[in-house]
């Protein structure tokens, strides 16, 4: 996969703590630095998710929905997405 390169600006103060940050980690660069800090944020979220679908598996019924229920399932679904895609269109 080709590498996309991001510049962002910081205020002395983040710079200063990521360059520091950085050094004492003994990253090679501040790209080596930053790829970190985002993998571990994109870690964080997985997490997140996957507790949450945790604690949802823990109260759901057990064996599979009626016909009627993944009906219900499937109406909540599009209803969700289409009140999504109408409060993206707003901002």
């Amino acid at each position: 996969m080709k590498a996309v390169t991001i510049n962002i600006s910081l205020n002395p103060e983040l710079a200063e703590f990521a360059r520091s940050d950085s050094k004492a980690r003994a990253f090679d660069s501040m790209s080596e630095y930053m790829r970190d800090l985002i993998r571990k944020r994109r870690q964080e979220q997985i997490n997140q998710e996957v507790a949450l679908l945790e604690k949802g598996m823990e109260n759901a019924p057990r064996g599979d929905p009626s016909d009627e229920e993944m009906a219900e399932i499937v109406k909540t679904q599009h209803r969700l997405r289409a009140e999504r895609k109408k409060r993206a269109r707003r901002s």
